[in-house]
């Protein structure tokens, strides 16, 4: 998922920069502009480092901080209904009905349930660490 997310937004600036600003969140331009430019980057990097079971811990840690955020971003998008793109990778080109896990409300239940999957991975870590030290 971040591979996707983060790769489709490479060399994507403006439309990333868009996206954070539809979010209608009172930050500074510069703060809006920098996010921009890190964002894909540091979703591809997650990736890669989830993919290669890199710093796992620590990169679930990171991975379960950023998708805490989304969601955080995508329920307050949703609770004040804004008709909004989340800027998530499109799943439409997938299937038409996965359209709505661009909207807001389907990428907060999305992001939640990817929460999930990093807690019991996190949990499947620390059993397997304990077991190999016992």
């Amino acid at each position: 998922m971040f591979l996707a997310a983060g790769w489709s937004k490479v060399g994507q600036t403006m439309p990333t920069l868009a996206s954070i600003y539809s979010y209608q969140l009172v930050i500074p331009d510069a703060l809006a502009e920098f996010i921009a430019m890190v964002l894909p980057w540091v979703e591809l990097l997650l990736a890669v480092l989830l993919f290669a079971g890199l710093f796992f811990p620590w990169t679930l840690i990171a991975t379960g901080l950023v998708l805490g955020a989304f969601t955080v971003l995508t329920a307050q998008a949703w609770w004040r209904g804004l008709d909004i793109d989340c800027g998530c990778f499109d799943f439409s080109a997938i299937h038409p009905m996965l359209a709505v896990l661009a909207t807001p409300g389907g990428a907060t239940v999305r992001n939640l349930v990817l929460l999930g999957l990093v807690a019991l991975l996190a949990w499947l870590w620390r059993v397997t660490q304990r077991q190999s030290a016992a």
